[in-house]
């Protein structure tokens, strides 16, 4: 019996070299997402710092540059967030683009399982009726051999 090929094995292949892009993909997302979340975060520390040197004692023109300047950071935390929701939601599309890669790359493997067990089976099946017929071809000759001898 011939060896066993998969006839679907480029295309098996092929999904796996999709579904390693997909993680890629995701992987990018997840590290905008990741550097969105801090940069806001290093924002909202700014402001934090700023309102408590603010509260120590500043002056009518300090506070006036401080208001300014806190105005400025909290357009930008609110674009920072912006942008984070817009990146989550390309995170999210990535995950069920991958999830969906990964199930297309599990339905070809599981079908190569199974065509692996047929085949198996078969070339189980081949071994027995090729040892089966090895066997009796071996019973006659020595069969004949006892007769021709023996009589």
């Amino acid at each position: 019996m011939k060896a066993f090929r998969f006839r679907l094995e480029q295309a098996r292949r092929w999904r796996a070299t999709q579904a390693d892009i997909e993680k890629a993909k995701v992987a990018a997302a997840a590290a905008r997402v990741s550097a969105l979340q801090t940069e806001r975060e290093v924002r909202r520390s700014w402001l934090d710092d700023g309102a408590r040197q603010m509260s120590t004692g500043a002056n009518g023109p300090a506070l006036e540059a401080w208001a300014s300047y806190a105005k400025r950071v909290r357009r930008e935390v609110a674009q920072i967030e912006k942008h984070l929701r817009e990146a989550e939601r390309a995170l999210g599309e990535q995950l069920r683009a991958l999830a969906e890669a990964n199930r297309k790359v599990r339905l070809l493997e599981k079908l190569e399982e199974s065509e692996r067990t047929r085949w198996d089976a078969e070339a189980d099946h081949e071994l027995e009726a090729f040892s089966g017929e090895a066997f009796l071809v071996r019973y006659n000759r020595e069969s004949r051999r006892a007769r021709s001898s023996g009589g």
